[in-house]
């Protein structure tokens, strides 16, 4: 078994969580693709569990597309 050190500051940020980490209370996101909106919302569950934040996101279906808000 090979064991290697990454650099983690090496790694680049995804976009989607730059985005996610930069939204306010009551800002939110809009999909037109149920698959983005999807990868969105576990992203979201995993910023908030990994970094042990007290924020809560909702998802909502609209009329063409979902919402990804930030509710706390």
């Amino acid at each position: 078994m090979i064991i290697e050190r990454v650099d983690l500051d090496a790694i680049q940020k995804t976009e989607y969580l730059t985005t996610l980490g930069r939204l306010g209370i009551g800002e939110s996101i809009f999909c037109t693709e149920l698959k983005q909106a999807q990868s969105l919302r576990s992203l979201s569950y995993y910023l908030i569990r990994s970094r042990k934040l007290d924020w809560k996101f909702t998802f909502r279906k609209m009329d063409r597309g979902w919402r990804i808000i930030r509710i706390l």
